[in-house]
């Protein structure tokens, strides 16, 4: 009998002889509608759906455009969405008229042998204002000779009218347009630096906004209602020129808010893998309005 083996050949004989193990998935529940839907004022309602695939599954469930999609504001009766082709040849839904705020609606979903799905929310309020502020003097153009261009570093500042005393829940993105001479531009999404705290308190979302987290806004102070930025960009000195800057600032309703960030904190090492929060019932995914203010402001030469 060998008594005595080097790790790793003792680990080779281990694995060698070890039998096959089996085991035993839990019970899988048959698939569901996922729901995905973003809607703000004075906007069609889209709707995207898809189906749930069970872990056993070896091919994603097709979802046919026969799917009954209607969306119901409080007090009426329900409007049928009519389906359509994306870019991407899939299939969406789309209400036939726009969206007000102060409405709870409720969108519902019926697809032939599946569990009907449904959700609700409303477009929140949204702060009056937001103003965005170039802080001029503090400019910088400085230049990056291994990749030929310049770098524009725009400090700015957001600052919020009215931050309400509960459920502040907000994102933005920010983008800049380059003028390329003969009246043509380009605009591009921007980057920005920003303290640690900010960038702490903040996540990506899969649709390129930075969400702010809402412990940012707990403490009071100077910063109170402020978010300070210093916004990178990238040019060619001799075909672009930075023009200006614009803001797309968010106010998210709850379910809006705890949806992205259970997305944005997948895979965190220090989040529960299976927190995805999901608000539709009967089924999966996410149906939540949002409150939009649009900024733009010059880029000084």
């Amino acid at each position: 009998m060998i008594k005595c083996l080097p790790g790793f050949l003792s680990l080779w004989v281990l694995l060698g002889c070890a039998d096959d193990a089996y085991i035993e998935l839990p019970f899988t529940e048959a698939p569901k509608v996922v729901i995905t839907s973003h809607f703000t004022a004075d906007e069609p309602l889209t709707v995207y759906l898809s189906v749930s695939r069970p872990i056993t599954a070896q091919e994603i469930p097709a979802l046919s455009s026969n799917a009954e999609v209607t969306l119901a504001a409080e007090g009426n009766l329900p409007d049928r969405l009519l389906p359509y082709l994306t870019l991407d040849s899939g299939i969406a839904w789309k209400s036939q008229n726009v969206l007000k705020k102060g409405v709870r609606y409720t969108l519902t979903v019926r697809v032939p042998g599946m569990e009907t799905a449904w959700a609700s929310d409303t477009i929140p309020e949204g702060v009056s204002d937001v103003y965005l502020l170039v802080r001029e003097s503090n400019i910088r153009f400085t230049p990056e000779p291994a990749e030929g261009k310049w770098i524009a570093r725009i400090p700015i500042s957001i600052l919020l009218k009215d931050l309400p005393h509960e459920r502040r829940y907000f994102a933005f993105c920010i983008r800049h347009k380059l003028y390329k001479g003969q009246g043509s531009s380009e605009v591009r999404a921007s980057r920005f630096l920003a303290s640690g705290r900010v960038l702490a308190l903040s996540e990506t979302t899969p649709e390129g906004l930075t969400l702010i987290k809402e412990s940012y806004w707990s403490e009071g102070g100077k910063d109170h209602g402020k978010l300070d930025l210093e916004v990178i960009i990238p040019y060619d000195p001799a075909r672009e020129r930075p023009d200006s800057l614009f803001l797309e600032w968010r106010t998210l309703s709850e379910a809006y808010y705890r949806y992205h960030l259970s997305l944005a904190t997948q895979g965190s090492p220090f989040n529960d893998p299976d927190a995805l929060y999901n608000n539709v019932r009967g089924g999966y995914g996410n149906f939540s309005g949002f409150a939009r203010l649009r900024k733009a402001v010059s880029i000084p030469r």
